[in-house]
């Protein structure tokens, strides 16, 4: 005989494999991008790196909870033209890779960075989200575009963050009134 105890203990386990089910979905847009950007960046390791903290941070977020599905999604859909520019950089122009600090390719990725957080930042703000969530689809978004530009060096992987962080304040806290 099963008893109150063992149902609502099965019911529990069941609910939260479906939660870890539904958030364990991204992998099938994360890992293939991640395995692009190691094979055009030609920097495996750092994209392994990168890629296994979007891939944790992500997951972990969308199992969470709500809130958590809504961050990780806007996250990864503001990261997504930084990171594809990155990679047509990189690919155009091989010679970015050793390019200072201060220079058009870095340039490039703070430019297309800047759009990108500044609507992630408007959708945060119209959602009403926190802080706390503003700032982790920040996280996310700076996770995938580092994976296009870290083909390009260090410089341009910061200078996409610095965009997509600047652009996500703005846009956060440049809400028309209603």
């Amino acid at each position: 005989m099963v008893t109150r105890e063992q149902l609502k203990q099965g019911g529990q386990r069941a609910y939260e494999r479906g939660r870890l089910r539904s958030a364990a979905r991204a992998l099938w847009v994360l890992v293939p991008v991640v395995l692009v950007c190691a094979l055009e960046t030609r920097a495996g390791e750092t994209c392994a790196c990168l890629g296994f903290l979007l891939v944790g941070a992500t997951v972990y977020l969308r199992w969470r909870d709500r809130r958590g599905i809504h961050a990780a999604t806007a996250g990864i859909e503001a990261g997504l033209l930084p990171l594809v520019v990155g990679l047509l950089v990189r690919r155009l122009n091989p010679s970015c890779a050793e390019a200072p600090l201060w220079s058009l390719c870095t340039g490039i990725c703070l430019g297309f960075g800047l759009p990108s957080g500044l609507l992630l930042g408007l959708r945060a703000g119209r959602g009403n989200w926190g802080a706390a969530s503003t700032g982790m689809a920040l996280s996310i978004a700076v996770l995938v575009a580092s994976l296009g530009c870290v083909g390009l060096g260090l410089s341009a992987v910061a200078g996409a963050s610095v965009g997509l962080v600047l652009g996500g304040l703005v846009g956060h806290r440049r809400l028309p009134a209603a």
